[in-house]
């Protein structure tokens, strides 16, 4: 029997994710509001590129994002990769997460943990201020 040079990729794979959950009382949220994703600017390429400047895109959480300037210095600070981090509603929570890394690159530094929890004191500020009537 002769061995496969093209195996196929089935089972584990070596990715991992850190995802941060914040808990929603309320499963009837307006998730437009919380679905924000970065813009980053950048300076440089390939492994010099680094993050000169964010603008975060998205609902209202995106504006509260968008005025706190320390996030934003502390976003700068991070590397390409750190920085692109998502916030997503699911069902009854809202999640804040970065790209997908192999073991080799997969860390969880002082710093993100730091951004990751600022973003998570802006969602729960979003959640607990009444609904803006239009």
């Amino acid at each position: 029997m002769t061995q496969d040079l093209n195996p196929v990729s089935w089972g584990a794979q070596d990715r991992f994710q850190a995802h941060f959950i914040v808990k929603t009382l309320n499963d009837n949220i307006q998730e437009e509001n919380f679905l924000t994703r970065p813009k980053l600017e950048t300076k440089g390429y390939f492994a010099t590129k680094r993050v000169t400047g964010i603008q975060w895109i998205g609902g209202t959480l995106a504006d509260a994002l968008n005025s706190d300037s320390e996030l934003k210095s502390m976003m700068t600070k991070l590397s390409y990769e750190d920085a692109q981090i998502c916030v997503e509603p699911t069902k009854g929570s809202i999640r804040i997460h970065g790209k997908w890394k192999d073991s080799h690159n997969f860390t969880m530094t002082k710093q993100l943990f730091a951004v990751y929890d600022r973003i998570a004191s802006h969602i729960k500020r979003e959640l607990s201020s009444p609904p803006v009537q239009s």
